[in-house]
């Protein structure tokens, strides 16, 4: 709940009121907890959820699929095996995927498996009472469009617990929502001391996560780090120079 004190001499506060006194402190929390929500009337409705923890678990539905990265794309492909899936992107492609799944998204799409709405985004969702529970408003580029479904799952990825964070002191460098903490090379924020590693840092991945927490730590003892992939790249340019680093 609190972090204060400086480098070398922390004091962390926890809801069980706790008091934890260190010298460094890694901040890997991650964004999962803070979900981005639709940001309309009706978004936490029952049958809206912002998360999908097994796809089979449904069967004859009509789904809608809110969302255009990775997240959204691999639910969709995994409901539509099943279900009728409507996946909704705001904007006109999809721009924030891996290669492989725009690959599978634009194939089950070519192929009728899952629809698509370009161009189009959330209004309001209501539960108006019938046999398919949910209508969903939309805007789209001919208009407001209604769509009646069975669930929307949203996929629209996290948000920075911004209040907490700056609450420890950590400055962001900008108003956005979406603007992540500044941070040295060595992923040392403005309080000294203070590491943040992870998605909160701008690095959603968990392989980068876990490369960074092992450099952090190595650097917090005041031991050199050298990157993972060093000596991959220095036996490839060995035959350009013998007296130049990476």
């Amino acid at each position: 709940t609190a972090i204060t004190g400086e480098d070398n001499g922390f004091e962390v506060r926890t809801k069980q009121g706790e008091v934890v006194f260190c010298r460094k402190i890694v901040l890997a929390i991650g964004l999962q907890g803070n979900l981005r929500k639709l940001g309309v009337e009706g978004e936490s409705l029952e049958g809206v959820q912002y998360q999908l923890d097994d796809p089979k678990e449904y069967e004859d539905e009509t789904i809608v699929v809110v969302g255009a990265g990775d997240a959204a794309i691999e639910n969709a492909l995994a409901l539509a095996e099943q279900n009728r899936v409507i996946l909704v992107n705001r904007n006109e492609e999809f721009t924030r995927c891996k290669e492989g799944n725009l690959t599978l998204v634009l194939d089950a799409i070519k192929e009728g498996r899952v629809e698509i709405r370009y161009g189009t985004s959330a209004s309001k969702v209501e539960r108006p009472g019938g046999e398919v529970p949910l209508r969903f408003h939309v805007k789209s580029p001919d208009g407001p469009d209604e769509i009646e479904c069975h669930r929307i799952i949203a996929r629209l990825g996290g948000i920075p617990p911004r209040k907490l964070v700056e609450s420890f002191g950590v400055k962001f460098p900008s108003a956005d929502p979406n603007a992540v903490p500044a941070l040295t090379d060595a992923y040392e924020s403005n309080v000294r001391g203070l590491y943040i590693v992870g998605a909160l840092g701008g690095y959603p991945l968990i392989k980068q996560a876990m490369n960074q927490g092992y450099e952090v730590v190595e650097s917090a003892l005041g031991r050199a780090v050298e990157p993972a992939d060093e000596p991959l790249l220095a036996k490839k340019f060995a035959g350009f120079s013998r007296t130049k680093s990476v």
